[in-house]
């Protein structure tokens, strides 16, 4: 067997979609690895409130990391008032049960909102809302193995 040989038969794959895809598996990894890697504050006001989350003694649940993926796609998608409706319902306390699994969820949309915008600038805006969206939902993927939640 040669060195190329696993290529053969695999299909194309678009520069942007292996960039995300690199992307993707980092922030899941960093998110597995609980607490992710902050490099700084730049509000302290913030680290103040995601405090608990940060230094919870495990990592979060699947349904704590569930709506902060889908928080993070709302928001990166500009869906306020939806996010807004789901916060007030009420309804988010069957799967976030505590205080600590809500500042959890909320430090996780805070991460994946500012990675993905960051990314976003680094690669000079090549990168479209829509492929960021994409970027959390393959983050979701990783993390989730197909256990969304979708409002």
């Amino acid at each position: 067997m040669g060195r190329w040989d696993y290529l053969i038969g695999r299909q194309p794959q678009e520069l942007k979609d292996y960039v995300v895809d690199q992307v993707a598996d980092r922030l899941a990894n960093e998110l597995r690895a609980w607490p992710p890697r902050i490099d700084e504050w730049l509000d302290e006001l913030l680290r103040y409130r995601f405090r608990a989350a940060i230094e919870r003694p495990s990592a979060p649940g699947a349904d704590t990391l569930r709506v902060g993926c889908e928080m993070a796609r709302r928001e990166l998608l500009r869906e306020y008032d939806l996010i807004d409706a789901f916060w007030r319902s009420g309804s988010y306390r069957s799967l976030l049960p505590d205080e600590t699994e809500e500042a959890t969820a909320h430090f996780v949309t805070q991460f994946l909102v500012d990675a993905a915008l960051g990314f976003q600038e680094l690669a000079h805006n090549k990168f479209a809302r829509r492929e960021l969206v994409a970027l959390v939902e393959k983050v979701e993927d990783r993390l989730l193995r197909g256990h969304r939640f979708r409002l």
